[in-house]
């Protein structure tokens, strides 16, 4: 378990981010490739009532449970989070999730490309049907702000929506 402290922004294209990115020496840690992402919840709904994320990802041969606890009371989105690589294919993974009484609830893809840029600061470059958005995540509210201020983003006009309530919000206007 961590505790996921990060801010997303919205951005035209990643050329000006990636230069900066490149000025300060960081680490390219994963070149660009796509993700396919399931939320699932109970049938009356009550894991996403209760705050609580469960989410099957697809990245780069990895299949990977993720469990996210509600939201912690902070300026930005913190949640702690439970991950882990599953053995088995995704096909088996939602199986055994559909035996359990979870259902799909929500499906997203995206392409992303992830950098660190020094100690336990990750900035994410991803790419989605409704837009293009720099993720700055981080083990601090300081180093999360911190990265942002050097990639040029000001923390106060971060976003801390998750892609599913930025996709509702994109399709609403």
């Amino acid at each position: 378990m961590f505790t996921e402290i990060e801010l997303k922004y919205r951005v035209k294209d990643f050329l000006g981010v990636k230069e900066i990115l490149l000025q300060r020496c960081a680490v390219l840690i994963r070149e660009a490739a796509e993700e396919k992402n399931t939320v699932y919840d109970f049938p009356d709904g009550s894991l996403k009532r209760s705050g609580t994320l469960l989410r099957l990802r697809e990245f780069c041969g990895d299949v990977i449970l993720t469990v996210k606890e509600p939201g912690l009371p902070a300026a930005m989105k913190t949640r702690r989070e439970h991950e882990t690589v599953l053995s088995t294919s995704v096909h088996a993974a939602e199986e055994m999730l559909k035996a359990l009484n979870y259902a799909p609830v929500f499906h997203y893809e995206k392409v992303r490309e992830i950098w660190s840029m020094g100690e336990e600061v990750h900035i994410c470059l991803d790419s989605l049907f409704f837009g293009k958005f720099v993720e700055v995540e981080a083990s601090t509210q300081q180093k999360v702000s911190n990265a942002s201020r050097v990639l040029g983003f000001n923390p106060a006009e971060g976003l801390s929506q998750s892609y599913r309530q930025l996709q509702a919000l994109s399709s609403s206007h």
